[in-house]
């Protein structure tokens, strides 16, 4: 990552394939994970590689995902209201949660290891949907930076309004289910850590919708968090508003923060 901010300041996507978010439920997961999770254990029976640093292999990867969407299904049935079973603790969504950002480390290890681009796409955004599906269920984040790198490749190759929207929604409900560990931010000194970044980048995203509101929401909010970082931040996005050609409504939000928290007005 960048040490500022993750995304790119040019609103170019490069060679970064577009990424569309899957809904968040164990049904899609099981369905849209099937052929990436087939394609990663097919390329490595064909070459067997040493796992190396990650003892599990893509087989065993597989055959753990397999055992999480039942896990998740039974979780989604114990949510719903018209469930006889038991409600599922937020704790325990938790604790699924962790497990699954954990195995989706481990097989996006193996994508990258056995270069498979169309498979690390894919399971990037199955991380977002998972971080989203343990918002929705009531739980708790307790590892942001899988999700966090997924968002800033996610953002780099989507230029859609309407799947920027999207991806700022799912931002949002992420930081908001981030635990309480996090959100506290002790790091300061750490220009890397995930929930700096996701603010920054939530912000940027925001921008790049062109909808005044969700940029008003997402820098009041930044605001808020990372107040140090007020002035670095609409010092750089509005150097951007000319470069990037962006319409007035958009440049009179930039400019009022800019001129109320920029440590050097007289450039603009």
């Amino acid at each position: 990552m960048a040490e500022h901010v993750a995304l790119r300041t040019r609103e170019d996507s490069g060679t970064i394939p577009r990424m569309d978010l899957p809904e968040a439920s164990a049904t899609a997961f099981r369905a849209g994970l099937t052929a990436p999770l087939g394609e990663l254990v097919e390329t490595w029976n064909r070459g067997q590689t040493a796992p190396g640093a990650h003892a599990s292999t893509p087989p065993l990867i597989v055959a753990a995902f397999e055992q999480l969407f039942d896990v998740m299904q039974r979780s989604e049935t114990g949510r719903s209201t018209h469930a006889k079973a038991a409600p599922v603790r937020a704790g325990a969504i938790t604790e699924i949660g962790e497990y699954a950002l954990e195995l989706f480390e481990q097989s996006l290890h193996w994508a990258n290891h056995l270069d498979l681009p169309g498979v690390f796409t894919s399971l990037q955004a199955y991380t977002i949907a998972m971080a989203c599906w343990i918002a929705r269920l009531g739980g708790r984040l307790l590892t942001l930076e899988p999700v966090v790198d997924a968002f800033a490749r996610g953002a780099d190759g989507t230029q859609e309004p309407g799947d920027l929207v999207l991806l700022y929604r799912a931002m949002s409900d992420v930081l908001q289910a981030a635990a309480t560990v996090i959100q506290q931010d002790s790091e300061k000194t750490n220009p890397g850590r995930p929930w700096r970044i996701l603010h920054l980048n939530r912000a940027i995203v925001a921008t790049r919708t062109r909808q005044p509101d969700l940029m008003e929401e997402a820098f009041g909010e930044l605001i808020q968090r990372l107040p140090e970082e007020a002035a670095g931040f609409f010092s750089q996005r509005m150097a951007q508003m000319d470069l990037l050609n962006y319409p007035p409504q958009v440049r009179a939000v930039m400019d009022r923060y800019y001129r109320k928290w920029s440590d050097n007005r007289s450039l603009h």
